[in-house]
């Protein structure tokens, strides 16, 4: 497992002593006295935690009187850096030293699944990623992901009766996350919406507004971004592209392959044929964005779709070099003259 908690600075060092030295003097020991022995509880650490977002959490979970001890004995016994990621379960009365050389030594519980969903996964990969890995079956998590009933303020924007494919596509966050085996797959999507809400500062929300885009919008940018973004510097110019053409007047269809090869389930490489596809996903066809999110993007190209580049690009095409990097243009006349050095440099 890997080691998630920065290097101990100097002054975060002093800083709990002085703590420590004071606890001592006022009653150390109920300072750092065991809580009631109590049923399991668990206890999920993600990854990037610190050492005071992990005492905090073993706090809340009744593992320990107070946050700042946990934090003392670990700085003391310079287990920072040791600390990893995963889902601990601890019984109430475990003592401190007991849970900060558990955690530090990666003692998860023995029927934990650690999961990453990579960016870029549509609902469909990621439920057969979690039935492969034992979370919970394909056919409950795409029952509950299309039917379930799930609280979360970013998913007020989704439109009812949208034509989408799954109703929470571009919602679950993909990220690493740590579940038991057999978990009810209602949890599991409820836990990835609450993480994405976790990763979306208000600003950007506030920010999309301002420029009269619901965020339902904004994420379904974000999804072609991150499908047709392979060079993560050209995100934001991708996304200015997208938006440039959705501005035009009179308006230009996206054209994005990315929606196509969604609408015919990423089985292969495009024909001809498949961009004349009758769904409301084909963006060669239709105007305006597509009904939702083709994908479910990371932070970055969520970033990129509220921070575009501000271009005058209305085309780009892959080089063709194997490099994942785009050829942009103003203009169509520029955009063959493009796609005929893609061609050139084609191997």
């Amino acid at each position: 497992m890997r080691r998630l908690i920065r290097p101990a600075v100097k002054k975060a060092l002093a800083a709990a002593i002085a703590v420590l030295i004071i606890a001592a003097g006022v009653g150390g020991w109920a300072w750092f006295r065991p809580t009631a022995v109590g049923a399991p509880v668990v206890v999920v650490i993600r990854p990037g935690s610190s050492v005071g977002d992990i005492a905090d959490e073993l706090q809340r979970a009744g593992l320990v009187r107070h946050a700042s001890a946990f934090q003392v004995y670990v700085w003391g016994r310079r287990l920072a850096p040791q600390l990893k990621a995963g889902r601990y379960q601890f019984v109430p009365g475990t003592s401190i030293p007991a849970l900060a050389w558990a955690i530090a030594q990666g003692k998860v519980s023995p029927d934990v699944v650690r999961v990453t969903i990579p960016e870029g996964f549509t609902v469909e990969q990621i439920a057969d990623l979690l039935q492969a890995q034992g979370v919970c079956s394909k056919a409950d998590f795409l029952r509950e992901m299309d039917h379930g009933q799930f609280k979360g303020e970013i998913l007020a924007s989704i439109p009812k009766g949208a034509p989408m494919k799954h109703r929470l596509e571009g919602y679950v966050f993909p990220d690493t996350y740590f579940w038991e085996k057999h978990s009810q797959a209602h949890q599991v999507i409820q836990d990835m919406i609450d993480n994405l809400a976790a990763h979306i500062p208000q600003d950007w929300i506030r920010t999309a507004e301002a420029r009269g885009e619901s965020w339902h919008a904004v994420m379904t940018v974000a999804s072609m971004v991150e499908r047709e973004a392979k060079v993560p510097a050209e995100r934001p110019q991708i996304a200015g592209v997208i938006y440039n053409r959705l501005r035009s007047r009179p308006p230009m269809p996206l054209q994005v392959d990315a929606t196509v090869e969604y609408a015919v389930g990423y089985k292969r490489a495009l024909t001809y044929q498949d961009l004349r596809v009758d769904s409301p996903f084909n963006t060669y066809i239709h105007t305006g964005l597509p009904p939702g999110p083709i994908a479910n993007p990371g932070l970055d190209s969520i970033k990129a779709a509220v921070f575009p580049a501000k271009n005058d690009y209305y085309y780009y095409v892959a080089k063709g070099d194997g490099s994942g990097e785009h050829y942009f243009a103003r203009t169509y006349a520029e955009h063959l003259q493009n796609e005929e050095k893609a061609q050139g440099s084609s191997p």
